[in-house]
């Protein structure tokens, strides 16, 4: 019997006078056929679906090798697992052993250190004993050489007065005729300098007064006088020019230092002079006077406190104000007098700058500091 479809068979009992199409109900042969179909396909697809899934048949020799295959993985794992277990026993096993001869050895030491702490505790008793009967023969010894030094120290101190007294005695008279000779001597000394300083003076007036007539007859004068910057405090140097000098004359910075010339209404003498040939001669002076300008100040008193605990000291600060533009600020810082706390200083003890500003300390003894 063919699997497929055919067309229904030709019964010659059917009437020509049915339609030739209508609705006929299918032939019992017919659905058998369609029942045998279906169980068929639904077999094959059954056995497609079982043959792709992997087969769990014990007899199956695929399943067996897959089997025999993780066998052997649980086998080597199972090794693998039992192997560390007995190395981790062994280690055990040697850790005991260890915390066991350790435990003993940790015992052995501490029966040794108690015997020996006893024994130390036995031989500091006995030197403690030992000391302390030591220590009261030595304060008895001592009491007794106290004592004993005591009283020669008196006796000593006695003969020691005695002789001091006889020794003062004698270097007083000593003194005395020492300090009549000295005055004796100093009479004299100052009657001889007194003669030296006369003829001194009388030497440097003659002098004087020959240079100046030397000078009035030369006719020579000063010319080109010039004020320069401050250098210290309220002091300005001033330049002038010596003139009418002969070229012959060879005693030129002689006769610039006693040419005086005037500044501000009074006469000043150079302080210095530079020889520069005839027609050259330098003379420089410091006018101290009549400076406004070189007039710097302090100002802003702050007290900085102790320089350390009980030093003793204390420190103040003061900033220095109206510094002339070109003046040495440490010049000026030093030179700059100041008066505070009752007392009086020609400058700084210290100098400092600081953010382009000129500032001064000065450090004090105070008690309060101590």
């Amino acid at each position: 019997m063919s699997q497929h479809g055919s067309p229904p068979p030709y019964y010659p009992s059917s009437s020509e006078a049915d339609p030739l199409i209508g609705p006929r109900k299918p032939s019992r042969r017919y659905q058998s056929l369609c029942v045998y179909a279906a169980i068929i396909a639904l077999l094959i697809v059954s056995i497609t679906i079982f043959s792709m899934r992997p087969s769990n048949d014990p007899l199956d020799p695929d399943v067996r090798d897959r089997i025999r295959k993780d066998w052997d993985i649980e086998l080597r794992q199972h090794q693998k697992e039992v192997l560390e277990r007995i190395d981790t026993q062994k280690r055990w096993r040697v850790e005991d052993n260890d915390r066991i001869r350790l435990r003993e050895q940790w015992g052995t030491e501490v029966e040794k250190h108690n015997r020996e702490v006893e024994e130390r505790l036995r031989r500091d008793a006995e030197h403690r004993i030992h000391m302390h009967e030591q220590w009261k023969r030595e304060i008895e010894e001592h009491d007794e050489e106290v004592k004993e030094g005591r009283r020669r120290d008196e006796e000593e101190s006695i003969r020691i007065r005695e002789r001091w007294r006889r020794e003062a005695e004698e270097h007083d008279k000593e003194e005395e005729a020492l300090r009549r000779r000295e005055e004796q001597e100093r009479i004299l000394l100052r009657k001889k300098w007194s003669r030296e300083v006369e003829d001194h003076e009388r030497e440097v007036e003659d002098r004087r007064q020959h240079e100046e007539e030397e000078r009035l007859r030369l006719n020579m004068f000063w010319t080109d006088l010039a004020p320069h910057t401050c250098t210290t405090y309220a002091t300005r140097e001033y330049t002038a020019r010596l003139v009418n000098v002969p070229s012959y004359y060879n005693r030129r910075v002689e006769a610039c230092m006693a040419l005086p010339v005037k500044i501000h209404g009074v006469e000043y003498t150079p302080k210095w002079c530079e020889d520069h040939g005839s027609d050259n001669v330098i003379g420089h002076w410091e006018v101290d006077q009549h400076e406004p300008d070189c007039t710097s100040y302090w100002s802003s008193y702050k007290d900085l406190g102790c320089v350390l605990p009980g030093s003793g000291q204390r420190r103040i600060e003061h900033y220095l104000k109206n510094l002339p533009s070109g003046g040495n600020w440490k010049e000026f810082c030093a030179t700059t007098p100041a008066s505070f706390r009752g007392m009086h200083f020609v400058g700084a003890e210290f100098c400092f700058r600081k953010y382009y500003s000129t500032y001064g300390q000065w450090v004090l003894d105070d008690e309060s500091c101590k």
